[in-house]
């Protein structure tokens, strides 16, 4: 799940439903099925059917229940049941939180499925597979596999399934912090369900469309959807949904300041998981109700919750919502006058909250470096012309004497010389070559020089700075503690200081994390481009959209590259353009990387400020070039600019 999920849970549609009463007939009806079924094969479709009714109630039932229908299955000869025993192994270790391991035995068996063939399998694996991926943090592999299996769906025409699909691509776009798309995809879903009256699936729905306008910072619109959502659970009996929901709805009761509220609903969705032995689900109403119980001033209480529910986050191997139990428990510790054990886990909330990304600040410094960089290898390129350019014409001087000095020869000597030019010339080329590749050569070290010391600086500022900055604020804290004790007259002093040193711890890990932007390791290149585009374009009022089809990560040399120059080009939009709309295209075309970047401003000509010596356009051309690729501008009619970036894939 993306950082904005942090109280609540998104639901996958290909889930079963809780164990309920009803379910439960369904399972004595299929045990008495299964009983009184003689045929090998026909017994293994009805023991497969009861396996999944039983793991809803007990997961820790599914690899006895997988080795009992491979068995089965094997002795039969039967090639789907040995799939389906795969197929519980593979969903055990997904809700287990053992993405790996289930993306593994999901791609095993998904060649089976497509000969046999079983589409609604197929699109089950499909649709698993890029949940996987999603909780992986590989929203390009994730997207890509929702896609094949609207691509199968849609060929069924089964509406069921098409709005399976729009849920869970709309889960994806919430999980990239892009919620009115997801909100988009999901109310499609929402449609189709409650037009075929598919109640069971409606609730899935309602739960993550509370969760994306929970975290739009819309509390009342998402505690809407989230009651209809809990009623309707309750409705069918649907335990594990009801609780999940009743914890979302507890986390929306603490935006709105409810906190008494807040822990009674969030113990009703505990109690609802228990029921239902859902363990792993639990970390997110304790986080709630923690947070609640320390907004109280139950500080004691919250620090024993927040103990439990980090318990299970790491008996389960979960990484979410590990920073707000890492917040919770500097809330606990500092209300309790703990600040040694407040400063720990401050620390930790801060070393992993990296949600702020200022880019002004970052800007400067870097067009600073950047020109000084550039302005060093323009020297050196210079020197390097006027070096060719006076071997050319100590050349020139020496064919000019020698045709002097052999004018009465010339026809004698012309086939001599016509030779000798030739060789002189092709030893030119080779000169010209090699300069060439040496300028490439120390572009690259320039590059990779100016990126080297971006990561040391960052580091220094991340690491060391930052680090002692939060120490300073925590022990500031303390003294501040003190003189609203023993001297309340000098607390309004004092507070601003505290104040301003947060701001300033703040800047500091945004400057560093901008000189290194993390979002492009964890997420890709497209991710950090979204970012890119929300805080650089978005957060100043303007309407940017992207727009990308990559479905695989280039190498990370190009993924730098291409991200320092949208950053450049970014840039020119907002100091010159005066754009109100800009776009943002990414995709991959016959083995090369295309970067589009379109505005509707008043245009840029860029080879009039490359003539001009423009810096950021000369580091442009610079990366560009360094990746073996090409650069165009165009002043769009009858307003605007379209700048193209072609990079090979293969450097």
């Amino acid at each position: 799940m993306g950082r904005a999920l942090l109280y609540h849970l998104l639901l996958p549609v290909f889930l079963p439903l809780s164990w309920t009463a009803s379910a439960q007939n369904i399972a004595d009806s299929l045990q008495k099925a299964y009983l009184q079924a003689v045929e090998p094969v026909q017994k293994a479709d009805i023991f497969y059917e009861l396996a999944q009714k039983k793991i809803e109630s007990d997961l820790e039932l599914a690899p006895a229940l997988a080795d009992s229908l491979d068995a089965m299955a094997s002795a039969a000869g039967y090639q789907k049941g040995i799939l389906r025993a795969d197929m519980i192994r593979a969903l055990y270790f997904q809700d287990k939180s053992k993405p790996d391991t289930a993306i593994f035995i999901f791609r095993k068996i998904l060649p089976g499925f497509s000969r046999l063939p079983d589409t609604p399998s197929v699109v089950r694996i499909y649709n698993n597979i890029a949940r996987n991926f999603s909780t992986l943090y590989q929203p390009d592999s994730a997207i890509h596999y929702y896609l094949t299996a609207l691509a199968w769906v849609e060929k069924t025409g089964n509406e069921a399934e098409i709005a399976a699909v729009y849920s869970n691509i709309g889960n994806l776009y919430i999980n990239q912090i892009t919620f009115e798309k997801g909100i988009e995809y999901l109310q499609k879903a929402l449609k189709i369900r409650e037009k075929s009256g598919d109640e069971s699936r409606m609730i899935y729905t309602y739960n993550n469309i509370s969760v994306a306008y929970g975290n739009q910072h819309r509390p009342d619109t998402a505690m809407y959807y989230a009651d209809k959502g809990v009623k309707l659970a309750e409705k069918l009996g649907n335990t594990y949904v009801a609780g999940v929901l009743k914890g979302g709805m507890s986390n929306l009761l603490n935006q709105l300041g409810r906190y008494s509220e807040s822990i009674e609903i969030a113990d009703q969705s505990i109690a609802d998981l228990r029921a239902v032995n859902r363990v792993p689900n639990l970390v997110f109403p304790m986080a709630n109700k923690a947070k609640a119980l320390n907004m109280l001033g139950k500080y004691n209480q919250g620090l024993q919750v927040c103990q439990e529910g980090y318990a299970i986050m790491k008996e389960t191997g979960q990484l979410n919502p590990l920073e707000v139990y890492y917040e919770n428990f500097a809330l606990s510790y500092e209300g309790l006058g703990n600040f040694k054990e407040a400063n720990y886990w401050w620390k930790k909330f801060m070393t992993l909250d990296d949600s702020i990304f200022q880019e002004e600040n970052i800007r400067t410094l870097a067009d600073m470096e950047t020109r000084y960089q550039t302005q060093k290898k323009e020297t050196q390129i210079t020197a390097q012309k006027l070096q060719l350019e006076s071997q050319q014409n100590r050349l020139l001087r020496q064919k000019i004497w020698i045709g002097g000095l052999t004018g009465g020869l010339i026809l004698i000597f012309l086939g001599s010389w016509f030779l000798y030019h030739r060789y002189r010339l092709r030893q030119q080329r080779i000169l010209d070559q090699a300069l060439i590749r040496e300028q490439k050569l120390g572009i690259q070290a320039v590059i990779e020089a100016q990126e080297s010391e971006r990561k040391r600086i960052a580091r220094d500022l991340h690491d060391g700075i930052a680090q002692n900055l939060v120490a300073l604020n925590l022990q500031l804290r303390v003294v501040e503690f003190s003189v609203e004790k023993s001297a309340p007259e000098l607390a309004p002093k004092i507070t601003p200081l505290t104040r301003q040193l947060q701001d300033t711890c703040e800047e500091v890990r945004n400057l560093a994390h901008l000189m290194l932007p993390p979002v492009l390791e964890s997420r890709g290149l497209p991710g950090s481009l979204e970012l890119l585009l929300k805080n650089s374009l978005t957060s100043r009022g303007l309407d940017a959209r992207m727009d990308c089809s990559l479905h695989e990560r280039p190498d990370p040399k190009i993924e730098l590259g291409m991200y320092r120059i949208a950053q450049e080009l970014i840039n020119n939009i907002l100091k010159h353009a005066h754009a109100t709309r800009v776009s943002l295209r990414l995709f991959v075309e016959n083995k090369f990387l295309i970067l589009v970047i379109e505005d509707d401003g008043r245009g840029f000509d860029f080879e009039q400020a490359r003539k001009m010596g423009s810096m950021g356009i000369l580091n442009i051309l610079s990366r560009v070039s360094n990746l073996s690729g090409e650069f165009s501008s165009i002043i769009r009619q009858p307003q605007g600019t379209i700048s193209t970036i072609t990079i090979p894939l293969s450097l």
